[in-house]
């Protein structure tokens, strides 16, 4: 063997060493973090409201077997003092007893597939989550979290070596997809973004190679569309922007064959949304998720004003006609304000029974019951939330903070601005299509045009949010909601890091990119539930009145 031969078969082996060393670094350090993770208390793993509203789920589906979590939210710390499983992303709604009971407010399906984990578990050990929550919970979140994303680690590095040219860019991918992101931060707590990306890293794979075979004249099985269709649909589950990512791949799909869109697509995305409502109704006794439930359920009867400025309907009458709908008010309900505007609440706590009267210009509305956010010590009521929870009020400054501001996607994440560069490349280089649009469809040209117009239709989404909900995902290291998109953007990024891996100071600014990437994304290790470092240091620097800080 040669000089040359020698020397490029060392450096191969040098780069798959590093790599796949690399990778067991990785698994280690996020197994580390799981199994060091304590709450400030002490006495439990989890490390915000919003894994507890989950971990309150699952312990009482697990231990229970039923969704209200009222036992779960009440379990005291060692002192008898503090209710550490509490949470402030909980729901109150009337359960199938007829009383109102406490809910997670995460959507159920994802819980539901914690809870098949868990239980094994807890059978195994011979201890419910409530009594060991450390051995449990970090046992669960070991399976549910570092497995499926050291999985997703390894299909990726096998990836890049069949398709990026050289070792140098296979490299800086791979360590952004080990460090860069926040998948890797949210590691030690529950939630649903570092799924939903797995979900859709997992469709994206099975579309591509889908789509290969269509170029080489071959088909896959139905089976391969069937899980295609399964994962788009997980994705969906766990972000429901992912709907536009659902609707590109079947657009992708039927290209290429529209019998096995409708018959191995289809139904792998049917059984995903049949699951997903059944799961719902389970839980709730309503299709929708609770999320939804923010408003006024259907009006049910109306009682004129006796005069413009009239506080509030009589209460004999409104107990007359709600009675006569299906509710059994006593005479020891009461009307108080509700959450909404214009709108007071009907309650009977001994019975369990609400309605919502609106005033309206002439008439009181009654109506049914929907504002599952509005209960006493609710911290979604008038004047509780705090900081960046108030809402954002002005959109442009919105979309600016959540892009290059201090919860900005590039701002935080530098090594996506490649992403917009790859973007044009990977048009470029697919140049235009000489035979007709469908071959355009499933091109790599085609597939960044459907990412890049995935990626704009969410950022005009949550633009267009409503106040309450332009919050920058509440008290969170990241914008959290385009987590999903990750695995996307490094694919977007692959032609900008190729074309920069043959120059010397382009490969030193890539180099840079990555590392304020991963400085963003391993900084709030200890806590992914905290404010980005930017706005933190913007509140060191201009500091809120006190009652605003969050």
């Amino acid at each position: 063997m040669n000089q040359a031969n020698e020397s490029a078969e060392s450096n191969t082996w040098r780069y798959q060493d590093s790599a796949w060393l690399f990778i067991g670094i990785a698994i280690v350090i996020q197994l580390a973090r799981i199994l060091g993770m304590t709450a400030a208390h002490g006495e439990l793993p989890f490390l915000s409201a919003n894994d507890r509203s989950r971990w309150c789920a699952i312990a009482a589906l697990t231990e229970d077997g039923k969704w209200e979590i009222d036992r779960i939210t009440e379990l005291l710390d060692s002192k008898q003092k503090s209710k550490i499983w509490n949470s402030i992303d909980i729901v109150r709604h009337r359960g199938a007893d007829g009383k109102e009971h406490f809910y997670s407010s995460k959507p159920p399906l994802l819980t539901a597939m914690y809870a098949v984990v868990c239980k094994p578990v807890t059978m195994l050990f011979g201890k419910k989550l409530t009594e060991e929550p450390f051995l449990i919970g970090r046992v669960v979140m070991i399976l549910v979290n570092v497995l499926p994303l050291a999985i997703w680690w390894v299909w990726l590095y096998f990836w890049l070596e069949k398709n990026v040219s050289n070792a140098w860019s296979r490299f800086v991918l791979l360590n952004m997809a080990l460090w860069g992101t926040f998948l890797t931060t949210f590691v030690a707590t529950l939630n649903n973004h570092l799924h939903g990306a797995l979900f859709f890293s997992l469709s994206l794979g099975l579309i591509w190679q889908i789509i290969n075979a269509h170029k080489q004249g071959t088909s896959q099985s139905w089976w391969t569309w069937c899980m295609c269709g399964l994962f788009a649909g997980l994705a969906v589950a766990c972000e429901l922007p992912a709907l536009a990512w659902a609707a590109a791949a079947a657009g992708i799909l039927l290209v290429i064959d529209w019998r096995k869109l409708l018959l191995g697509y289809g139904l792998g995305s049917a059984l995903i949304a049949v699951l997903f409502l059944a799961t719902n109704y389970w839980a709730h006794n309503d299709l929708r998720p609770p999320y939804s439930h923010r408003g006024l359920g259907a009006e049910i009867a109306s009682i004129p004003k006796e005069t413009s400025d009239q506080a509030a309907p009589p209460l004999e009458t409104v107990v007359a006609l709600a009675n006569q709908h299906g509710y059994a008010f006593t005479d020891k309900a009461t009307i108080i304000p509700a959450r909404l505007t214009n709108v007071l609440q009907f309650i009977d706590e001994s019975a369990g029974q609400r309605v919502a009267i609106e005033s309206q210009e002439n008439q009181w509305s009654i109506c049914h019951w929907d504002d599952w956010y509005d209960f006493p010590k609710s911290y979604w009521l008038p004047g509780n939330k705090k900081g960046v929870d108030r809402g954002e009020p002005n959109q442009l400054l919105y979309a600016v903070h959540f892009t290059i501001g201090h919860h900005g996607i590039f701002s935080l994440t530098p090594f996506w601005l490649l992403g917009l560069v790859g973007s044009v490349l990977w048009l470029r280089r697919g140049g235009v299509p000489t035979k007709g649009w469908k071959d355009f469809v499933v091109s790599e040209a085609g597939m960044a045009l459907a990412f890049s117009a995935i990626s704009l239709a969410c950022f005009v989404f949550y633009t267009m949010r409503p106040v309450e909900d332009r919050n920058y995902a509440g008290v969170c290291s990241g914008f959290r909601w385009v987590f999903w998109l990750a695995p996307a953007w490094l694919w977007l990024c692959i032609p900008a890091v190729e074309a920069a891996s043959r120059s010397s100071k382009l490969r030193k600014l890539v180099g840079f990119l990555l590392m304020v990437s991963v400085f963003s994304a391993t900084i709030p290790w200890p806590n992914p539930w905290t404010h980005p470092w930017p706005y933190r240091v913007a509140l060191w620097l201009c500091p809120e009145p006190p009652e605003s800080k969050p």
